[in-house]
């Protein structure tokens, strides 16, 4: 019965995604980052690990059920970072992403960690484009992508839940993330407060999303949940399947968030009055016909971004690329049917050339206005 009940609660949750995956502009890319979903694995029949999560060590002992002690809900996760007697005793927790991430994207992560221990600082993520539960390499031998850091100010050893926000540039390989302890030196000693001679540091409440608005979860996001949340195996099934990889892990393929531009359109200089934010009176038509071309089309976003060249104060220049993309802002506004879609402004000063500065030619193109349009899936 606790099976079926499991297996129900799966189908469940995978509705629900199916359902708010349309309306919902962007979402977490890690599945159960509550953790509260709870897997019923295939050689014990109960449910001692969480949901599209994976240690290398039993979830007996690292998959913790008690909500007064919770960030969030009643489940969260032990990652052990040492022990009083075992030598570079550590476990990690690793989760396939929902979709992979856009090259040169930026992501946010997040998520809430305690410890009574100072250690948080050595905590790390790696994100692999394989199954980090296949590799054979030690942690403390390791690298990882990023260690965590803290929202606000430094992480303090009081046992209290701190929040890690972190930006991330991605390269288009990740299709997994681990998180462990990446100390080089073993955490080991008697400590008073070291349950059952294990050190841990705790985890809840994981999310990563786009920074991006406008990108959206891959068509492929249903499926690839679904997959995740049918790795049941666990314990010694799961050990086993580790031992018989012999070999370097194969890479994971994910199909990347979208991006639904659907048209652009750039303003050169020109179309301004001389250093100033307002379109001279002439212009309005290029505006005009631009928006007569997507008639018709499920327009939801327009991103319009501000450019000049290098010339000026950068104080000046940003001050200028940001009023004149708010200023195209006000004027779309002003057609019918697009007051009240989403709209993103940025200036970019000069921080993002389109060809040299060193000429009279180059700073006229990169004074500029462009304008993203994205449309509904």
């Amino acid at each position: 019965m606790r099976q079926f009940a499991g297996k129900l609660k799966k189908v469940i949750f995978l509705s629900l995604m199916l359902l708010t995956s349309a309306t919902s502009f962007s979402q977490t890319l890690l599945a159960n980052g509550d953790f509260e979903e709870e897997n019923i694995c295939t050689e014990y029949k109960v449910n001692c690990s969480p949901e599209a999560w994976v240690t290398n060590k039993d979830g007996f002992s690292t998959y913790m059920n008690d909500s007064s002690s919770a960030y969030h809900g009643k489940r969260y996760l032990a990652i052990e970072i040492g022990h009083t007697t075992k030598i570079y005793q550590r476990t990690f927790y690793r989760s396939r992403l929902v979709c992979g991430l856009r090259k040169d994207n930026r992501y946010r992560l997040e998520f809430y960690v305690r410890s009574p221990y100072p250690v948080l600082d050595s905590m790390g993520i790696i994100f692999s484009s394989f199954d980090f539960l296949l590799s054979k390499k030690k942690l403390q031998n390791l690298i990882p992508t990023m260690f965590i850091r803290p929202a606000v100010g430094v992480f303090t050893a009081d046992s209290i839940w701190q929040k890690v926000a972190i930006d991330y540039l991605a390269t288009g390989r990740e299709s997994f993330l681990t998180i462990a302890n990446f100390c080089r030196r073993d955490i080991r000693g008697e400590k008073s407060n070291a349950a059952g001679g294990h050190f841990f540091v705790f985890m809840d409440s994981i999310s990563l999303t786009p920074l991006d608005d406008h990108e959206r979860l891959c068509s492929e996001a249903q499926v690839n949940q679904q997959a995740i949340y049918e790795q049941d195996e666990r314990h010694e099934f799961l050990r086993q399947k580790i031992r018989q990889n012999n070999d370097d892990p194969p890479m994971v393929v994910i199909p990347p968030m979208k991006m639904l531009l659907i048209d652009t359109l750039v303003l050169p200089d020109m179309l301004f009055a001389s250093g100033k934010a307002a379109l001279q009176s002439g212009s309005y038509k290029v505006l005009e016909d631009f928006f007569g071309k997507l008639a018709g089309k499920k327009i939801d976003s327009i991103v319009v971004e501000g450019h000049t060249d290098n010339t000026g104060t950068l104080s000046a220049n940003e001050k200028l690329s940001a009023e004149r993309a708010r200023a195209i802002r006000d004027i779309i506004k002003l057609e019918p049917g697009l007051s009240k879609l989403t709209f993103i402004t940025r200036g970019w000063a000069d921080k993002r050339p389109v060809t040299t500065n060193t000429t009279a030619s180059g700073r006229q193109r990169n004074r500029r206005v462009e304008l993203f349009v994205y449309a509904a899936e």
